[in-house]
């Protein structure tokens, strides 16, 4: 067992062995020390402040906890974090890709991740929410009231303007075996109760992380991969939540492939009525795979062709856009300054990307970097697996692109 005070130590010295990073306002931080063996992770802003769920074991006794964080000041401190789960509430089950997901509303704060049920690595949501800004956590009701066959998973949220809860997730309740549906429904209280529980889609692809993103109109828009073909697709659900339409491919590759590629995407928009959407996709078809960039100029009705801006060994990725228009992605792949997460922008709208620049350390194995626009720039997250501690959460600033003057 790691005590927290080895563990400390052992981060410091990861902190003071990491060589600063070109155009970068620090080398990687460790928000939570006392958390190891990360098994999910998500990150949510609400205005100036971040939000972050981490599912992982505590240092002193090595059971699997789901502890909530905080910034106040766009990531440059964190609060403690709060243990939402109780000892012995039943096994989380969660796992990079798959993970638990956290959104914010003012005071409000909403939780969801998976405890174990009948089968092994699967389980059913549990909602958590919280009236005073993740200080407290009750338990709310679980949304998919159709599913008899209790596993649930790959769930995203968001909130809106009026501070509904938004949340998707895939589950097998019609037994395809498969494929999985992708189920949506909302809350209006916080997270204590939800209506909905309606199909998107009846058959996409069973293990590819979903993204929800609230549009400037403030309908939602759904990305997640179609079981056949293969392809990112997007569906936009109506801002009351009544009615919903598959607008189709993100991305028409045709990609034809039994199996699952365990590969999500993402999608972003600057705040504004009129800005675009912004999405970052991965296909593997065969001779033409890769990671792909596209933008929508009417939410996803029309997408341009896809513009290759890595290659097919780069995935896990994430986008984000800052308030001026300049744009952000993460991905883990390869570059010219060696593998692991790495970050590119463009500062026109997407036509021209800056050469990719890692962000983790040499020799690191990462994964599942997030990004996320502040006011001083891009804050990077991801896992990084270090010896004796297993996966720890990491962090980095952006606030210098491609090209700016120092």
């Amino acid at each position: 067992m790691v005590s927290s005070r080895i563990l400390h130590c052992y981060l410091m010295l990861i902190l003071l062995s990491t060589s600063l990073l070109g155009n970068c306002k620090d080398s990687p931080k460790y928000p939570v020390e006392d958390l190891i063996d990360i098994q999910g992770m998500d990150v949510y802003k609400d205005g100036a402040l971040l939000h972050a769920v981490l599912v992982g074991k505590q240092a002193n006794s090595g059971e699997t906890l789901v502890a909530y964080i905080r910034s106040n000041d766009d990531g440059e401190t964190w609060e403690k974090p709060v243990m939402i789960n109780s000892k012995g509430g039943g096994k989380v089950v969660s796992r990079r890709g798959n993970e638990a997901q956290v959104a914010a509303s003012g005071n409000r704060v909403v939780v969801v991740f998976n405890q174990s049920t009948e089968l092994p690595n699967a389980g059913s949501m549990t909602i958590a929410y919280s009236s005073n800004k993740g200080v407290n956590w009750q338990l709310g009701a679980n949304p998919a009231v159709g599913d008899v066959t209790h596993n649930q998973s790959y769930m995203d949220m968001a909130v809106d303007k009026a501070g509904t809860f938004h949340l998707v997730w895939l589950d097998d309740r019609e037994e395809n075996g498969n494929t999985q549906g992708l189920r949506y429904a909302k809350s209006r209280d916080g997270g204590r109760h939800w209506r909905g529980d309606v199909t998107l889609d009846p058959a996409v692809c069973t293990c590819c992380w979903n993204r929800l993103l609230v549009l400037p109109d403030q309908s939602l828009a759904a990305l997640y991969r179609d079981d056949d073909p293969h392809d990112m697709h997007l569906v936009r659900v109506s801002a009351d939540g009544k009615s919903w339409r598959n607008l189709g491919a993100v991305g028409a590759f045709d990609w034809r492939f039994n199996g699952c590629p365990h590969c999500g995407g993402g999608i972003a928009s600057a705040p504004g009525k009129k800005e675009p959407l912004h999405s970052v996709v991965w296909s593997g078809k065969e001779n033409s795979s890769g990671l792909f960039y596209l933008v929508s100029g009417d939410l996803g009705e029309h997408w341009s062709k896809p513009l290759n801006i890595a290659d097919g060994q780069s995935r896990e990725s994430d986008i984000a856009i800052l308030a001026d228009g300049r744009i952000g992605v993460v991905y883990v792949g390869p570059s010219d300054e060696g593998d692991g997460v790495q970050f590119i922008s463009s500062s026109d709208q997407g036509k021209s990307w800056s050469p990719p620049r890692r962000l983790s350390a040499n020799g690191l194995v990462t994964d599942h970097p997030r990004i996320v626009s502040t006011s001083t720039g891009f804050r990077v997250f991801w896992t990084e697996k270090h010896p004796s501690v297993g996966k720890v959460l990491a962090m980095v600033f952006v606030t210098q692109l491609e090209g700016e003057k120092s």
